[in-house]
């Protein structure tokens, strides 16, 4: 057995009110659940598998204007593959 920290991620997570917005700007908008609704209760059921997994899972907040204008800047398309790099950079400036 080892000592190791638990391995930290981060995951997506959208506001109720965002969620619409966020939703139409994506490209593959088809990967999203169509509504809020049903994306928090899968969103909240893979946060439960994770931690009983052993990881630590940090909630990053994917606000509309903040992560359409970070894809402008790094010269992304709006899509899953976006949203998981901003994840992960978020995560690493804000460590748990």
């Amino acid at each position: 057995m080892t000592d190791a920290p638990p391995r930290q991620i981060g995951l997506p997570w959208y506001s109720r009110e965002d969620y619409p917005r966020i939703r139409d700007m994506m490209i593959d908008r088809h990967n999203l659940a169509p509504t809020y609704d049903a994306w928090l209760a899968a969103a909240e059921n893979n946060e439960s598998v994770g931690r009983q997994a052993g990881l630590q899972i940090t909630r990053i907040m994917i606000e509309p204007d903040a992560f359409a204008k970070w894809c402008m800047e790094k010269g992304l398309e709006p899509d899953s593959t976006a949203r998981m790099t901003y994840v992960a950079e978020m995560s690493a400036q804000h460590p748990a």
